[in-house]
């Protein structure tokens, strides 16, 4: 309990910084150190701690599986609603804030044992599913091309990801680096978080009927239907809790941040963001306590 306080103090102090006389990027500075530093140390430690079975590929297959499925509730969900309300919620429905909101909420409820399956999850499905979706739906919704090459190359090079492929090819790290990447991962969950609050954008005209049907899908459709999915595969308990709470995450503040640059719904996306991470931190303890019952 001490630790899920210390989450939500951390999210106030960015709130507070928002307020202050802080840089205008602050926050930009923040995730630029949590994206080149923190979040790749993390990622050299944790990963060569999971053994890929079924169980890790289930946790990278559940965001995609999902994928189709979310899109079709929201293409009905939004037939009566103009395209860029449909493309608002395509962006930033199927892709959570899996990793800097993910990381510390799932660590203080599963424990640093469940880190690998998180990376898994962020890295093989939301980071690629918001390099190559992401670019789709913004290609599709507003003039413009859709530029395969740069893709490829911001994906190629992603530090995280890069760290994350050579975390699987080379194994564990040598012993006398480990303790020197274990202070950099420590900043990871202190900078995320503060930097979510600093980044929360609240209020706006929003159309409440639709923002509730779209957070309602978003942090307990999601989840229900991963762990639907997870229990009929029969996959080991961490992992399922893991990609379960990952599933309903609330929704990824960079995509948020997209669809309103785009022109798609900006109340409604940044709606969505905040108070979807303040939803997040009631919703999520919730179904990690009817994991823990049911498992």
């Amino acid at each position: 309990m001490e630790q899920f306080a210390f989450i939500i103090v951390l999210m106030l102090i960015g709130m507070i910084l928002q307020k202050a006389d802080a840089p205008a990027d602050f926050s930009k500075s923040l995730n630029f150190f949590v994206i080149y530093v923190s979040l790749p140390a993390t990622v050299l430690i944790q990963l060569p701690k999971i053994h890929l079975d079924l169980s890790a590929l289930s946790v990278i297959l559940i965001p995609w599986i999902l994928l189709p499925i979310v899109v079709a509730i929201v293409i009905a969900m939004t037939k009566n609603h103009p395209p860029h309300v449909r493309a608002a919620l395509l962006l930033v429905l199927p892709l959570g804030n899996t990793s800097f909101v993910g990381i510390p909420i799932i660590h203080t409820l599963l424990g640093e044992a469940a880190i690998p399956y998180v990376l898994m999850y962020d890295q093989f499905g939301t980071f690629l599913m918001l390099s190559l979706y992401g670019a789709a739906v913004i290609a599709r919704y507003e003039t413009g091309a859709f530029h395969k090459r740069l893709i490829l190359k911001k994906l190629l090079f992603f530090p995280p990801f890069v760290t994350l492929i050579i975390a699987l090819c080379f194994g564990e790290m040598p012993l006398s680096a480990q303790p020197y990447l274990q202070l950099l991962s420590s900043t990871l969950v202190p900078l995320a978080l503060v930097s979510v609050g600093a980044s929360m954008r609240l209020g706006g005209e929003v159309d409440y009927p639709l923002f509730t049907k779209a957070l309602t899908l978003k942090l307990i459709v999601m989840p229900l239907l991963a762990f639907g999915l997870l229990f009929a595969a029969g996959i080991e308990p961490l992992a399922l809790k893991t990609a379960v709470l990952e599933s309903g995450m609330p929704s990824m503040i960079t995509a948020g941040a997209l669809a309103i640059a785009s022109g798609f719904a900006p109340a409604l996306s940044a709606a969505l963001v905040g108070y979807g991470i303040i939803a997040a931190l009631v919703t999520l303890p919730l179904i990690a306590y009817v994991l823990e019952r049911l498992l």
